[in-house]
């Protein structure tokens, strides 16, 4: 907004926001004495409703009124949080709260439209109290020993209010308290001579009686009392739980105490030390340490430590310099503060001994040895939660909470990168936070974007990148190239052609610096880590400059045929090499090491989410039949869990890759993969042109599996003489194969066709047989016993369908089986009312309900509620089919 007229209309509205203004009082503060027109007033207001945006300023009979909600406007804030501070007796509470306050000035209330008369007002009540507010800090300050920081507050404002005593006073005893005796007493000469001249008057009470004191005091020994913090920490934001743990560890005793702050670069572990110090630092009345150990040796810094404690002739050896600095800590409470440590090797030296010391430790490592061997508290750092990285982005750079929250997940929630995108805003008053965010939207720019001076999210990540070996350092950048969300030691052991338990070493040593996150343990029992979304943008820059592409797509594809080997092998153990499955002729890696657990569907349940994004970037990758491999196989897993978009989008991606590049086998897999669902889903026409499209294409063991499905279609459909015919040939081609899965499901399908047709007899003969060649594969042994117990439920042996359901249901649990448990559920209730046992029968249908409900089976939940209804005698309505 660039007219003064209308930033003058906003600024009058802002004094009395949520209030309406009559229009003559807005005329009056923006044109005086030469009132508008009404129309070029309403001409103006109603620019600043466009620039505002909204219904914000609305026209009331009383006259204008703009809405503001709480915590919109700088001035609240700033009030609220005085307020809060005025409530406090903690003197670091104290300057901790006022400093965020007085954070929020950028400069004097209203700027230039401090001259509009009700403008005016405002502004000096807003300065007054902004004044009032930086002598309370200062005075906090002063109890705190803090009187460099004191002093430096103070003298900006004393020069623009040279005739305020309060702030000479407090001045004049930061310089005091800090041992500069003549630039207090000269501060008072000034300051006398200045109220002669311009007043013509003395000094008040407070300041004569502050100057006399000083006078009659002996000037102050050079004290040795080292304040080394760095400043406190602008906008610092979250962390309660990590202030917590430095707390209780401070009000704990015993020996030395020592707290480790850890984490991946620009997470803000300075930040919260620094915070943390700044906060007790009142606690060490002789003095705070502090050293930055980024390629430091701790000889050099004890050197400096030493002459800090007042040591004139500094020892040469670490050893003695290391005794000398101990001995000094012993009778001493110091506050140490060592930043950017690479290990607990260099920190070692450093350490008081005293109980009575306290020292902070931060870095990338973990820092096992201190915690190992001087007790050590970690406390390890994760990027902010999303409110709390929207509110650090709001306090840098008055960002609307709704852009920060999507500008913050672009920056990954780190602070560093939060701050560098706040700096950018602030320092760019013509970009919008959305044209930020768009910038950062692309990939391959977003840590160019994230620089700011020396602040640079890529060179906070070079830091740790550059000190790793080469293995570790290798694998990190493949780590890069690899779509998943996250990954176990087996991808690393593929991208690096390692055993695995070699490549479990060097997963654990990026974990150790901090490169990769370990989310702990998968269902399978695997290790499972991820990346931080900017520190995996770092790395396929690091891959994409440092290897040849050859050497990366050699990497990518041993995982691909690594996740094919270990698929096959997992089914080959849990079916006893049944449910044979087509196979592509894309290469398999065979890891040297056992990742499969005793149920191996476990191991292709805990790599869901990566069996996705394989398909995706095998298909990215060109990689046709590995890619068609992949989501057949994933298809016995999305069966069992019911997840059908992730079937239906991976045989999407393979069959359109497969059409792509002429793979007419590959492409007929994926429409009998797309038959199969729909069978699933219940559409069974769809189900059977796909299915029927793709079986002149398929050969061997996998045409059994077709013509299975086309099969179980058509008795859908209530063509069972067709369905007989189809699943017999399946039969007999799982036979030649000695696939004893699926013929055991063939016959198992073929009793119940005879069932439903009255030729009961038959289907027990049958359903028996198909017992006996399922003996030991567990599946087909459920599917059985469900078929028997609805068999068992029509010829009203209702006990035995119970019994039978029972037995099914645990079995399912045990394989991970849930797309069967509503089914079975639902044999489990009308068992128990053939019994009469209707309540329990009316419970077992609710849980078949929430079931259907849970896996998006609409059809069954239809099916399901029809059941309910008929038990309890209360229609199930559409609401709790929702």
């Amino acid at each position: 907004m660039t007219s003064a007229k209308q930033r003058t209309l906003l600024a009058v509205l802002l004094t009395e926001a949520n209030r309406p203004v009559p229009s003559d009082r807005l005329a009056d503060a923006a044109w005086g004495e030469s009132p508008p027109a009404p129309a070029t007033l309403r001409w103006h207001v109603h620019h600043v409703r466009q620039a505002l945006g909204g219904d914000r300023l609305t026209r009331r009979p009383e006259g204008y009124l703009l809405t503001v909600h709480p915590g919109e406007l700088d001035a609240e804030r700033f009030e609220r949080l005085c307020a809060s501070a005025a409530d406090l007796d903690d003197p670091a509470r104290i300057a901790e709260v006022l400093g965020e306050a007085l954070a929020l000035w950028r400069g004097p209330a209203y700027a230039d439209l401090a001259d509009a008369a009700p403008v005016g007002i405002e502004a000096s009540r807003l300065e007054e109290l902004r004044l009032a507010a930086v002598e309370r800090r200062a005075l906090a300050l002063l109890d705190l020993g803090r009187d460099g920081e004191a002093t430096a507050e103070l003298q900006p404002h004393l020069l623009a209010h040279p005739l305020r005593e309060r702030l000479r006073e407090l001045l004049m005893r930061a310089l005091h308290q800090a041992g500069r005796r003549a630039d207090a007493l000269r501060l008072y000469r000034d300051g006398r001579e200045l109220l002669a001249g311009e007043l013509g008057i003395e000094p008040g009470g407070a300041l004569r009686e502050l100057h006399a004191e000083i006078l009659r005091e002996e000037p102050p020994p050079v004290s040795v009392r080292p304040a080394q913090l760095p400043p406190d920490v602008f906008a610092f934001t979250g962390r309660q739980a990590e202030l917590a743990v430095l707390d209780d560890l401070l009000e704990s005793e015993g020996s030395a105490r020592v707290a480790a702050v850890s984490g991946v670069g620009g997470v803000g572990k300075t930040g919260l030390a620094v915070r943390w110090a700044h906060r007790v630092a009142h606690r060490f009345p002789d003095g705070q340490l502090y050293a930055d150990l980024g390629g430091r040796d701790p000889g050099e810094v004890l050197e400096r430590f030493l002459a800090a404690l007042g040591v004139m002739r500094v020892p040469e050896g670490l050893d003695q310099r290391a005794a000398l600095y101990r001995g000094l800590a012993s009778s001493r409470r110091l506050l140490v503060l060592l930043d950017n440590a690479a290990d607990s090797a260099q920190v070692g030296p450093l350490l008081p001994a005293s109980p009575c010391c306290f020292a902070v430790v931060t870095g990338r490592s973990r820092f096992e040895g201190l915690v190992a061997g001087v007790g050590a508290r970690p406390v390890p750092l994760e990027v902010l939660s999303s409110g709390q990285a929207a509110t650090l982005l709001g306090r840098v750079a008055r960002v609307d909470p709704d852009e920060a929250l999507a500008l913050a997940e672009l920056c990954d929630r780190l602070p560093l990168a939060l701050r560098i995108a706040g700096a950018r805003l602030v320092t760019r008053p013509g970009w919008t936070p959305r044209r930020l965010a768009d910038r950062l939207e692309q990939e391959r720019r977003r840590l160019d974007e994230l620089r700011a001076g020396e602040l640079d999210v890529r060179a906070s990540f070079e830091v740790s990148h550059r000190d790793l070996p080469a293995p570790e350092r290798v694998l990190f950048e493949l780590l890069g190239l690899v779509e998943a969300p996250d990954f176990a030691p087996w991808t690393a052991a593929a991208l690096m052609d390692l055993p695995l338990a070699e490549a479990a070493e060097l997963m654990e040593q990026l974990a150790e610096a901090q490169l990769v996150q370990q989310l702990g343990f998968d269902e399978a029992g695997q290790e499972r880590y991820r990346f931080h979304d900017l520190v995996r943008i770092f790395a396929r820059e690091r891959a994409l400059e440092s290897m040849a592409r050859a050497e990366r797509e050699a990497a990518l594809d041993r995982v691909l045929g690594c996740l094919l080997a270990l698929g096959e092998e997992a089914y080959l153990r849990e079916y006893a090499g049944g449910f044979r499955l087509a196979r592509g002729d894309a290469p398999r890696w065979r890891l040297q090491g056992e990742v499969l657990p005793a149920h191996p569907m476990g191991w292709l349940a805990a790599e869901r989410a990566t069996l996705m994004a394989w398909v995706r970037q095998a298909a990215a990758m060109g990689r046709v039949a590995a890619c068609w491999d992949l989501a057949l196989f994933s298809v016995r897993l999305y069966e069992l869990t019911g997840n059908m978009s992730d079937w239906r989008e991976s045989s999407t991606i393979a069959l359109e890759l497969c059409r792509e590049h002429g793979d007419s086998y590959g492409a007929a897999v994926m429409l009998v993969s797309l038959g199969s669902l729909e069978l699933f889903e219940k559409r069974y026409e769809p189900a059977r042109d796909l299915l029927v499209q793709a079986l002149p294409e398929i050969e061997g063991p996998y045409r059994a599996l077709t013509l299975g499905n086309l099969g179980l279609t058509e008795r859908a459909l209530g063509a069972a003489e067709t369905a007989l015919s189809h699943m017999t040939e399946a039969r007999e081609i799982a036979l030649h194969e000695g696939d004893r899965a699926t013929e055991s499901l063939m016959l198992s399908h073929m009793a119940a066709v005879h069932h439903e047709a009255g030729r009961r007899d038959t289907a027990q003969a049958i359903l028996g047989w198909a017992a006996t060649v399922a003996e030991g594969i567990r599946r087909p042994q459920a599917v059985i016993r469900f078929i028997a117990a609805r068999m068992a439920n029509d010829r009203g042996e209702y006990e035995r369908a119970e019994r039978l359901s029972a037995e099914v249901l645990a079995e399912l649990a045990t394989i991970g089986d849930r797309r069967l448990e509503p089914s079975v559920m639902a044999v489990r209730a009308r068992s128990m009312r053939g019994q009469g046992r209707i309540e329990e029968a009316a419970a077992c249908a609710r849980d078949a309900l929430a079931m259907a409900r849970a896996l998006g089976d609409a059809n069954a939940e239809q099916e399901y509620a029809r059941l309910l209804d008929s038990l309890s005698g209360e229609p199930v309505g559409q609401a709790d089919l929702t």
